[in-house]
């Protein structure tokens, strides 16, 4: 029992770990990495338009950054365990202070005091680039210490719950004897709910999301329960939906599109859609300007389909809209011209008016028995003809 119980405190100490630390420091660390993003995409505009108001977006990052360095400097500092995600986090602030010393800055200075000539300005932008570039690479080996770490507590609990479940049936076995009724009671309130418990954390690990958790037994377990239930909340989202777009990532997509096909007597209408010369937005303005046109483009998808139809995230620029019940190719083409139209709509961010087109393909499944990749194949290709006839197109292949 005494072994169950240091358990029980160990698994609620973890988690008050995950809740009160990492997972806390893990979203600070991704705004302050957003905000050193939107530094450098605020910094590139203003050199590339040398229009001020890109500018603002730099100041705003740079105060974002001001406040989350010192905050983030003491919560890791009083972290246990936490050596070598203080040294990375020190690293990534390091690169950030050398590319705002030695690129953003003094860039921006020089534009203010006048003109520069083209091939000047070129090479600025590319030193400056090639700065924040060492900078990305610090953002992903702290994010990707942080997850190890969430992962290891996540591992620790699913351990240490074993490890109580088997203890507490030691005990009641060694105490079978004398103590019947507490037998009984202890098996219900503390071994079932651990055991419904571990279960549950054995399924997340998995990748069962939906597996359910009982909130019953004593105060510690219920404790414990609440906080895993929440963790696995959040997981779910985050394994179904694309973090950008707010749009259902490819997992989730192809998962509504097998459902879909299993229908013998429903063809399911597909757009194939691609953003067009999308990495030489990237490239130009960063990947916060390129995150904000993904952004764009998926609700104005959205708002040119039914509640019941998907629109997921397959790839960096590469969405794929599911039509269930379209009873025509032709139907599915004019869902994709109306899509394509409000598409090439400027699209005003961060100061920056831009103008994005699709090329998108159009197919729907043949009856019966077609499968998901066959269908994707034949739009695929559908949208590949819409590239080659000059992009800010739709075209179509008939199933």
């Amino acid at each position: 029992m005494a072994a169950s119980i240091a358990g029980r405190i160990s698994v609620a100490r973890n988690v008050q770990t995950l809740g009160d630390c990492l997972i806390p420091v893990r979203s600070q660390i991704s705004e302050l990495s957003r905000a050193y993003v939107d530094q450098e995409t605020g910094q590139r505009a203003f050199l590339l338009t040398g229009n001020v108001v890109a500018l603002d977006l730099f100041e705003v990052g740079a105060a974002t950054a001001n406040r989350l360095v010192p905050q983030l400097r003491r919560e890791l500092a009083g972290m246990p365990d936490a050596d070598a995600l203080f040294t990375l986090f020190e690293d990534e602030v390091a690169a950030a202070q050398t590319w705002k010393r030695q690129a953003a800055d003094p860039q921006i200075v020089a534009l203010r005091t006048g003109p520069i000539p083209r091939a000047q300005l070129d090479q600025m932008v590319l030193d400056g680039k090639n700065l924040f570039d060492r900078l990305r690479e610090r953002f992903r080996a702290l994010n990707a210490r942080i997850d190890t770490l969430i992962a290891e507590q996540i591992e620790h609990i699913q351990s240490v719950l074993r490890a109580a479940n088997i203890s507490q049936y030691i005990a009641l076995t060694i105490l079978v004897a004398s103590i019947i009724a507490c037998i009984v009671t202890v098996q219900r309130m503390l071994t079932q709910p651990v055991s419904r418990l571990l279960r549950t954390v054995r399924a997340v690990a998995d990748g069962d999301y939906d597996q359910p958790i009982g909130r019953g037994g004593p105060r510690e377990i219920a404790e414990i329960s609440a906080a895993v239930d929440d963790m696995r909340n959040r997981l779910r989202e985050l394994a179904r939906f694309d973090s950008v777009t707010g749009l259902v990532n490819r997992a989730e997509t192809m998962s509504r599109f097998d459902a879909a096909l299993e229908n013998p007597h429903v063809r399911v209408g597909v757009l194939y859609c691609d953003i067009d010369h999308f990495k030489q937005i990237n490239d130009t303005w960063g990947h916060a300007v390129g995150d904000a046109v993904l952004s764009t483009i998926a609700a104005r998808m959205r708002e040119c389909v039914h509640l019941d139809d998907t629109v997921g995230r397959i790839g960096g620029d590469e969405i794929l809209i599911l039509l269930p019940g379209a009873s025509s190719t032709n139907d599915v083409v004019d869902v994709g011209e109306r899509i394509r139209r409000l598409a090439a709509e400027p699209i005003h961010q961060f100061g920056l008016t831009l103008h994005t087109t699709l090329s998108i393909g159009a197919t729907t499944s043949r009856l019966p028995g077609e499968t998901a990749a066959a269908v994707m194949a034949r739009a695929d290709s559908a949208m590949y003809q819409a590239k080659q006839a000059g992009r800010n197109a739709v075209a179509s292949i008939d199933s």
